[in-house]
């Protein structure tokens, strides 16, 4: 049997978030049977139960888990944390979205294709990696903090065509 959760309240929060209405809480916990996954095998493990999530649905929580950085991002700056451990930090929570919510899609089709997307746009089928995006800083004149402090603010951006496409 297969079960589909229905993301009408993920949807709302998205798009109060990306408003400014809500502040976003702490990552999601897998804590019953209806949460969404916050690593790739937490996906896999809950796919293996017969939970399956539309597209959208995944859509929708990825802008969450991307959602999350820029609360992060503060509370690092109010720790202190060096803008290039911050930039580690963002981009790996970035990568860690991307995969989890690929590990979530029931069609290996749409996963290759989004594979060979980034392949050919980064030449990996995983994204970009941290040091790519740090050169493409430094090559649009970039220095110093603000290097990284750029891959923090690319780290919170997503495609807004794919959000519209699932009317996010």
């Amino acid at each position: 049997m297969t079960r589909s959760f229905r993301s009408l309240g993920l949807v709302a929060l998205v798009l109060a978030v990306g408003l400014g209405c809500a502040k976003p809480g702490p990552p999601v916990e897998l804590a019953s049977a209806n949460a969404l996954p916050t690593s790739s095998a937490q996906a896999l493990g809950l796919k293996a139960t017969g939970i399956a999530w539309t597209n959208a649905e995944i859509r929708a929580h990825y802008l969450v888990l991307v959602a999350a950085i820029g609360p992060a991002n503060a509370a690092w700056k109010r720790d202190d944390v060096p803008a290039e451990e911050r930039a580690h930090r963002a981009f790996q929570t970035r990568h860690d979205a991307r995969v989890t919510c690929r590990a979530m899609m029931s069609s290996p089709r749409d996963v290759a294709s989004l594979e060979q997307r980034d392949q050919e746009k980064y030449g990996h089928p995983d994204g970009p990696r941290f040091e790519e995006l740090v050169e493409r800083e430094r090559a649009h004149g970039l220095t110093g903090d603000a290097v990284f402090d750029a891959v923090v603010e690319s780290a919170q951006r997503t495609n807004s065509a794919v959000n519209e496409m699932f009317g996010l």
